[in-house]
């Protein structure tokens, strides 16, 4: 009977040390992704000046909304940065672009993303490996939400719209752009 306690007495203190590990963990993460600038304040993301990654930038107004890199191979060095959506905004490897995308999988001119009457909307570019809305490939213009998710390659974005935004509802929002 005493081995029993034992043994139940040590997986319980093992189960506390995991517990209070990944709360460490997740308060490690946090702290590294507050805000290395302040919001409000338009300044170069932390990691702007790494190669690929052009004109990001920490949220500068209240009514625009950003792109937020979910996740992304790490030899990009993009993982966390925001770059603002002004008006229309330009994704793809070339140089040319708003968002410089150093995916082997994303086109020169992949996709962009144009303000309609204070919609969002998301444009594949005639693509060769598709635009993903969602988890569903973009076929058609698409309004985005508050939290959609755009993968374009190995690099997944958020949509983040603070004011006024519709939440997302997982379904593909398909029409035509309004000029």
């Amino acid at each position: 009977m005493d081995i029993i306690i034992f043994v139940m007495r040590t997986i319980f203190l093992v189960l506390i040390y995991v517990f209070i590990y990944v709360i460490f963990i997740h308060l490690i993460r946090d702290l590294r992704d507050f805000g290395t600038q302040p919001v409000g304040e338009t300044a170069i993301a932390y990691n702007a000046g790494k190669p690929g990654v052009s004109k990001a930038f920490v949220r500068s107004s209240s009514d625009s909304a950003v792109l937020s890199v979910e996740a992304a191979p790490d030899e990009y060095g993009m993982d966390g940065t925001m770059f603002e959506l002004p008006g229309n905004t330009r994704l793809g490897r070339g140089a040319e672009n708003d968002v410089v995308l150093p995916d082997r999988f994303a086109s020169n001119s992949h996709a962009v993303i144009h303000l309609r009457n204070g919609q969002y909307w998301l444009e594949d570019l005639g693509s060769r490996n598709g635009t993903f809305l969602n988890s569903m490939p973009l076929n058609s213009p698409a309004v985005l939400a508050n939290s959609d998710l755009i993968r374009i390659g190995d690099i997944t974005f958020r949509f983040v719209r603070w004011d006024n935004a519709v939440e997302q509802d997982y379904r593909t929002r398909t029409g035509s752009i309004e000029e």
